[in-house]
Order: structure tokens, then sequence, then C-alpha cells
């Protein structure tokens, strides 16, 4: 098989969302077979208990080489989990070559490098019956999980309130404070050189709040600060932004396994490249989720009674919301007109060894 087509199928694949940024990811390739392996060091955070979130991030990279592939005239045929000793070993992908009357140009190609986190305010307007529709399918095309839509101001409201619980836990938590803080990239020379983690332009603070930021990053002050109920404003100035978006999506799937957090990431990153196709901007709200996974897992030490109440809350009112029930949420997404982020962040090129 060319090694320059996989590469090129490759290096457009991991333009996909990952927690922190932190592409989790390394691929192995034998003759026409990418076997793609989890890098669990890449983030060992709450915000990942028991790699979840980084098995969604490898469900949108799987999604975009499923999409990628067809343009340089192969199907992409996927064999999840292979190795049920081998955790890491997330799927392989076998490229079958196309014949030319097979050929397609998938319409969503071109939106994978464009996809973006927009955390700017976004304008109140509704989405049209049409782009619902349309966003709606991606249940069809995936054929697995299920995507909610809210778009009820009163409701996305509530949403907004509950998902911003991540931050009032993030800043009086010590733990995850230090890891949110460790993984920012302050310039644009730091963001250059590690290509992971959080670009500051990217948060969409105005100068003022990215001073305050660097001083906040000293846990001591953030500390005092919280004694005044700091935390607590920014969490509420967050959910009001949260909450300007013409509706808010939320994906389930049945089971709280590997595969179905494998299946939600596929769904999401559908969902987000058709909503980067309309001109839309879209933002994962899911902290809480994945604080909740942590919880539920046993990893209780980590979190104070009162923010395991307040999580534990949070995520039962957000279940009622978007009238889940016998379903695992997975990930939220504020949804509307953002216009053109700041910035974006960098990715690496893709890590590959190539065995034959």
């Amino acid at each position: 098989m060319n090694k320059e087509i996989i590469n090129k199928i490759l290096e457009v694949a991991v333009n996909a969302p990952s927690g922190e940024n932190s592409q989790p990811w390394r691929f192995e390739v034998n003759s026409n077979k990418i076997h793609i392996f989890n890098l669990p060091e890449r983030d060992r955070s709450l915000y990942n208990f028991g790699q979840k979130g980084s098995l969604v991030a490898h469900g949108a990279l799987i999604e975009n080489i499923l999409i990628t592939a067809p343009i340089f005239g192969y199907n992409a045929e996927i064999d999840l989990l292979p190795d049920n000793k081998d955790f890491d070993f997330i799927a392989t992908i076998s490229l079958v070559e196309l014949l030319p009357d097979q050929q397609k140009n998938e319409s969503l190609y071109s939106c994978i490098v464009k996809r973006v986190t927009n955390r700017k305010p976004y304008k109140n307007i509704p989405l049209s019956d049409e782009q619902l529709k349309d966003l709606k399918n991606v249940e069809n095309e995936i054929g697995e999980g299920r995507v909610i839509f809210v778009y009820d101001p009163e409701k996305m409201k509530d949403i907004a309130n509950l998902c911003s619980v991540n931050e009032r836990v993030m800043f009086e938590n010590k733990l995850i404070h230090n890891f949110f803080f460790d993984h920012i990239n302050w310039t644009e020379k730091e963001e250059l050189e590690k290509r992971l983690g959080f670009y500051i332009k990217t948060l969409e603070l105005p100068s003022p709040v990215q001073f305050a930021l660097k001083l906040f990053r000293y846990w001591p002050a953030m500390n005092l600060f919280n004694k005044l109920g700091l935390n607590k404003i920014i969490a509420k100035g967050n959910a009001v932004n949260y909450a300007n978006a013409s509706a808010m999506v939320a994906f389930a799937v049945k089971n709280n396994t590997s595969r179905d957090f494998i299946i939600a990431g596929r769904l999401m990153q559908r969902l987000w490249l058709k909503v980067t196709k309309m001109g839309l901007s879209a933002q994962p709200m899911a902290g809480m989720l994945f604080f909740m996974q942590a919880i539920s897992g046993g990893e209780t030490s980590k979190f104070s009674s009162s923010q395991i109440e307040l999580i534990k809350n949070a995520h039962e009112n957000v279940k009622k919301t978007f009238d889940i029930n016998n379903e695992m949420p997975v990930m939220i997404f504020r949804v509307g007109y953002g216009g053109e982020p700041s910035a974006r962040s960098s990715k690496k090129p893709p890590e590959i060894i190539f065995k034959n």
C-alpha cells in the first residue's frame, strides 16, 4: 500500500478534538491495515477517568478516517477493540481500494481541518427545521447512539448552569486547578512548540481576564479568592455565555463500555463537521459529565463531599432536562452563530510506524 496515501489520510484525520488537545493516539501500519493505539500518558486527569475522554477522541479520529479514505480512493473498514487483552489497542482500519464507479466525494471532508472549538458568545438565532433535520440524521448515518436537541431558552439556561459546575469545581479543587493551569500555553511560541494543551487565545478571554488568570494559576491565590466566592462568580459568568446559543445538544449511548464511548465520539464528530459545513460554531461543555465518570468509578477521594453532591445533582438534572433515562450522556455541546474564533489549537503530525 502506498505510504504517501496513508500519511495523507492520517495527516487529515488527526485534526480531531481531544480533551486538553491531548491527541492521545499513535499508529502502526502493516500493508493496508492501520492499527490505532491510545496513549494513556497524554491524559491521566480526572477528566479522563478510565480513559473515557480519550475513547471519545478516538471515535472522532476514526470518523475522520472514514470520511477521508474515500477521497484517496479507499473504503475504510473498522474493527473496534480487536484485542480484549490490550485496552489501548483501539481499532484496526482496513483500507480497501474502491473501483472508479464506487468513488465518491465526501461533502464533510473539507470541514475536518476547518472544525474548531469556538468559545465566543453566540447569537440567539434559532436553527431552521432543515438544519435540525440534517443534524439529527447523524443517528442514522452512524447507526448507533442518540442525539438530543434542546432549544427552549429557559431549558438552555438550566443546562448552561448545570454545565458550569465544571468551572466551579475546577477552581476550588487543587488537583484539577493545577492540571488545568499546567496545560495552558500562554504564548504563541509555546503553543507552536508544544502543540498540546490549551492555547490561551482559544479561551476567548478579554485581556484583563487573561492577566487575572495568570494570578489565579497560583493555588494559594486562587484558594484565597475562592473564600470570597470567585469560583462561583466565574461559573455564573460562563453559564451566561453558554446559554447564548441556538441549541444545546447531548450525545447519549446505551451502555458505559469503551465501544459506546468510541461510538459517541463518531456521533459527536460527524455532527460537529455538519455544524461547521453550515457555518455554525460549537463548543463542548462536558467537564461535569466526565467528573461523574470518575465518581461512579470510585475515584471519590479526589473530590470533597460537597463537590460530589454538586456533580451528582448536576448530572441527574442534565439527564432530566435532555430526557435521558436508560442511557449514558457522554457529551454536551452548545451550537450557534459565533463567527470566527480568535485562534485554534495546533496539532502534532501523526506518529506512524510502518511495519512492512
